[in-house]
């Protein structure tokens, strides 16, 4: 989150404090749409077991029926065995007469005897009919009480009916049953009539799952025949599915008496986009209304902060570079910021006048310097020149040669002032182009031209280093070419002096070697000779870079000379160069 910009951080901020209103919200909306489902459900739930209800007054109408039927003395007298045609013609008028006020709930009235023949019904072609082998009269005939037995298609209409009886007892025994057919139809539209108002629904079904009637919305609304069997079977009292419609439903499933007709209540179970707004339309109006907020928060953002910000950013970075910048922002901004681009606007000019100011003293401080150096160039030229017209009036030539290397010396410091004051810094000098012009200058100051003139070779890295180190490498290297130049070069077939400097590891080894012969009295004036100011200069030299000096002859003919000292540390090396 360190690098998040600021814009970012107060959007997750934001989201961070909306986050518990959003899970509350989130969470309110789980259990109103759970509810809802719930009270769903208890509607269908409702709806069937009124269903229930309904049919069960049905029943115990119908049961009513019969009992106050079968009381009366003409369906008593019908049942004796040798009743008169007399007593069976006034019990079938008694029972159509009966039928005729319930034309459409019932289909049938009739009165058996023991052995389960018709006696009388409400229909005169019913007379002798045995009904000894359905599972109504088995069942009164057992039980000497109300019995509904499963439905049926009627023998005396075409109707399919609910039959039901009672049985008519004399002393306890058994003398035959009164049965009413309740006609299929008339229970499927009293059972979901009523609850046809508003979205509930009621279908009358069998075991098998077969619609028989009820509600069109709810028969149509029912899921196939193998589901409904497979709830009825599983005791499965609710349940949700598709209807055969192709919506969705929430179906409960009350069984009737009998055992053989269900009532299926269903309730419209909407998944589209506009039920599933209603459930979760606050917690979404939550989410938009966050939304809305976070992206106002961002745009605010960039609006007042990051982009003046950005301005006042890039207003820096031009200041930083020295390109000249004007603080003009674009359009007014925030008085908060206002007071930062103002105190930047003002750090920036207070920095550009201090930094005119450390130029002119720069520049002045530079002026200065390279008229001192080349001052002091000039001087100790001037030493130079002196001592060569010193020791043009010296005839001996041991002295003239030690005022040689006394002016060679001072050439040294002043080709060192004169690398000061021509480079752009003022601590720093270039290693390898410094040796080359030490090289060069030695070998046009040596007398003794009539000599064969050796070849330099010189390989140095090219490395800066400070006038602490180049002052004690120039002086050495003075002592040890002039040393060399001593030598007799006329024998050598390739006069050669050598220079190199090599960087090995955290060292720095400089190394100088001729191949030239040492005159036949240049013990004394040679570089190895013990005793003599160069080698003591030049052991001294060594000491002060705090490195060592080895000096020994090469067998070949010449002199080497090793100086090793510490690499300067603030001084980088870049690589080497070969002149000759």
């Amino acid at each position: 989150m360190a690098r998040w910009s600021l814009r970012t951080k107060l959007v997750a901020v934001a989201a961070l404090a909306l986050l518990p209103i959003l899970l509350l919200s989130g969470w309110r909306a789980y259990i109103d749409s759970r509810a809802a489902q719930a009270r769903r459900a208890d509607a269908a739930t409702v709806v069937a077991e009124q269903a229930a209800a309904r049919y069960r007054e049905l029943l115990e109408g119908s049961r009513r029926l019969l009992v106050a039927a079968c009381d009366d003395d003409a369906l008593r007298r019908a049942v004796v065995a040798d009743a008169p045609p007399a007593d069976l013609d006034r019990c079938e008028s008694y029972l159509a007469r009966l039928l005729r006020r319930f034309p459409s709930d019932y289909s049938a009235l009739l009165v058996t005897d023991d052995r389960g023949t018709a006696r009388c019904a409400s229909t005169a072609r019913a007379r002798g009919m045995t009904f000894s082998d359905r599972e109504l009269f088995k069942a009164v005939q057992q039980s000497h009480a109300f019995g509904v037995g499963s439905y049926v298609a009627s023998r005396l209409t075409p109707s399919t009916v609910v039959p039901m009886g009672v049985p008519i007892l004399r002393d306890g025994q058994f003398l035959g049953m009164c049965s009413l057919g309740l006609s299929l139809r008339s229970v499927a539209e009293q059972l979901g009539a009523p609850q046809s108002a508003g979205v509930a629904g009621v279908a009358l079904v069998d075991r098998d799952g077969s619609p028989l009637g009820g509600d069109p919305r709810a028969v149509a609304a029912l899921p196939v025949a193998s589901r409904l069997s497979a709830a009825i079977a599983a005791d499965e009292p609710s349940f949700s599915d598709n209807g055969q419609n192709g919506s969705a439903y929430d179906f409960s499933i009350r069984p009737l008496a009998g055992g053989t007709l269900f009532a299926v209540g269903a309730i419209p179970f909407d998944r589209n986009f506009s039920a599933l707004l209603l459930d979760w339309g606050e917690f979404a109006a939550i989410v938009l209304a966050s939304v809305v907020v976070l992206l106002a928060i961002w745009l605010g953002a960039d609006r007042w902060c990051v982009r003046p910000l950005r301005y006042i950013q890039e207003f820096a970075a031009r200041v930083a570079r020295g390109e000249p910048a004007d603080f003009a922002p674009p359009y007014s901004w925030g008085p908060e910021i206002s007071t930062v681009g103002t105190r930047v606007s003002e750090m920036a000019a207070a920095i550009d006048s201090r930094e005119h100011e450390l130029k002119a003293g720069l520049e002045q401080r530079d002026h200065m310097l390279r008229e001192i150096h080349h001052r002091v160039k000039n001087n100790l030229q001037m030493i130079s020149s002196l001592l060569n017209l010193q020791a043009g009036e010296i005839r001996s030539p041991r002295i003239r040669r030690f005022f040689g290397d006394a002016q060679n010396r001072v050439l040294t410091l002043s080709i060192l002032h004169r690398h000061l004051y021509e480079r752009s810094s003022w601590s720093l000098v270039d290693f390898q182009q410094f040796i080359s012009d030490l090289v060069r200058q030695i070998s046009v100051a040596r007398p003794g031209l009539e000599r064969p003139t050796p070849r330099y070779t010189i390989r140095a890295p090219i490395m800066a280093v400070g006038p602490d180190i180049a002052i004690p490498i120039g002086l050495i290297v003075t002592e040890a070419v002039g040393r060399a130049l001593n030598h007799d070069f006329s024998s050598v077939a390739t006069p050669e002096i050598r220079i190199e400097a090599h960087e090995r590891g955290e060292e720095v080894e400089l190394v100088i070697e001729d191949n030239g012969l040492d005159p036949p009295q240049g013990a004394p004036a040679g570089v190895g000779g013990r005793g003599s100011f160069g080698l003591t200069l030049i052991r001294g030299l060594a000491m002060q870079l705090g490195g060592d000096i080895a000096i020994a002859p090469r067998e070949s003919g010449g002199t080497r000379v090793v100086v090793t000292f510490p690499v300067p540390r603030d001084e980088p090396a870049y690589g080497a160069t070969t002149h000759g």
